[in-house]
């Protein structure tokens, strides 16, 4: 086709300077004859890019990393004129996965596409077509044109969530005495353990009246009963994506996302709160999300998979305002860099505990600092049961 398209053009002027040579007007037919044939072809591609006409929609547009989806393409020429030649470029979630469609449409035509779309990394990802390019048979006059410069054109969205399984099948009871000592247990009103006895107030019920210190005493007194104080875990996930790119970003994201995604799920499960924050710029996302309870995880999920990752620095020092009652803090990384070491240095007095969890970064000596790594992209709640 280029061949061709340097040989037309090429005889132009050649066609062009033989017809003032000498003079004769079969030189000049043929010139006009290949101007018209170029302005025709011109024609028909814009008419081609002003009147096809496409639907595109998602069987599911939000749904858990590992599962598939699929994406059905409709193009259509619902004129009475056919159209150019085309090539369509089809983004899906994966790069390695992306299509590329050729075809040509008759008068009243159309062509269905159905592309399955699997989901390896987390994210949101824009589906559907991204570039076209528009030629003709003899491809004189090729035009490129991309979808997305349209004011009005809108990919669907496909928004894939973090796996998420709890690294271990066994949930503790918050009064189990086996995770909380005698050290985090505070006074209450109610429970199984008694701890003492305190005076009455008025509004006391009377089936809590302590009847032997109140005799031994000559006021009444009412029992005390022991319970857990509730742990909660502050989880800082590095969301700066440290000079990777393409896939290998991608699968250092989802790895990352993964793993505070099974922590989170694990730490509800045992009846623990947890506050996620990210390191880097979020553009536009929360900075971080709260869990009180099982019924906050989706909410966790959804927040991991809506979470950018960019190549700004960390914002700051590490925060430290979530280091409130019985404490501890993981920072979950693909690249445990000499900034982030600082950091943590000057936030671990004010936690109980600190984890680091590194992601993909077997030579990074992590010093005193008690480390779990995580081979990139493996099952992170298989790896993280493997050490209990």
């Amino acid at each position: 086709m280029k061949v061709l398209r340097f040989l037309f053009y090429l005889l132009m002027p050649v066609f062009l300077f033989a017809g003032l040579y000498t003079g004769m007007r079969i030189w000049y037919v043929i010139l006009i004859a290949q101007i018209l044939l170029v302005l025709a072809i011109l024609g028909l591609n814009q008419w081609t890019v002003r009147t096809f006409s496409y639907t595109q929609t998602l069987d599911a547009s939000e749904a858990v990393k590992g599962s598939e989806t699929a994406l059905h393409l409709s193009v259509r020429n619902e004129k009475p004129f056919p159209l150019s030649m085309m090539r369509m470029d089809v983004e899906l979630a994966a790069p390695s996965e992306n299509r590329q469609i050729s075809f040509s449409l008759l008068p009243f035509a159309g062509k269905e596409f159905d592309f399955r779309v699997s989901m390896p990394y987390r994210g949101v990802y824009p589906i559907g077509i991204t570039t076209m390019r528009i030629t003709d048979i003899f491809g004189l006059l090729p035009m490129r044109f991309d979808m997305r410069k349209l004011h009005y054109y809108r990919q669907p969205e496909l928004t894939v969530y973090p796996r998420a399984e709890a690294p271990s099948s066994l949930y503790a009871d918050v009064a189990d005495e086996k995770l909380f000592g005698e050290r985090f247990l505070h006074s209450a009103e109610s429970g199984d353990s008694i701890s003492g006895a305190r005076a009455y107030r008025p509004g006391d019920p009377l089936k809590q009246i302590n009847w032997k210190k109140s005799a031994a005493h000559g006021e009444l007194y009412v029992k005390q009963y022991e319970q857990p104080i509730r742990e909660n875990l502050t989880l800082l996930i590095d969301n700066c994506a440290h000079g990777a790119s393409g896939e290998d970003a991608l699968a250092r994201a989802d790895t990352v996302c993964e793993a505070a995604a099974c922590i989170t799920l694990h730490c509800l499960s045992r009846n623990r709160s947890a506050v996620l924050r990210a390191l880097c710029d979020t553009r536009g996302v929360h900075a971080g999300e709260e869990a009180l309870n099982m019924a906050d995880f989706e909410k966790i999920r959804r927040w991991l998979a809506l979470l950018p990752f960019g190549d700004g620095p960390a914002r700051g020092p590490l925060p430290t305002e979530t280091a409130y009652g019985r404490s501890a803090l993981i920072l979950v990384t693909d690249s445990f860099t000499p900034e982030l070491e600082a950091s943590l240095a000057e936030a671990e007095p004010y936690f109980s505990a600190v984890t680091l969890v590194l992601v993909g970064d077997e030579g990074r000596d992590t010093g005193l600092i008690p480390a779990i790594r995580l081979p990139l992209g493996c099952d992170v709640a298989a790896e993280l049961a493997a050490l209990e």
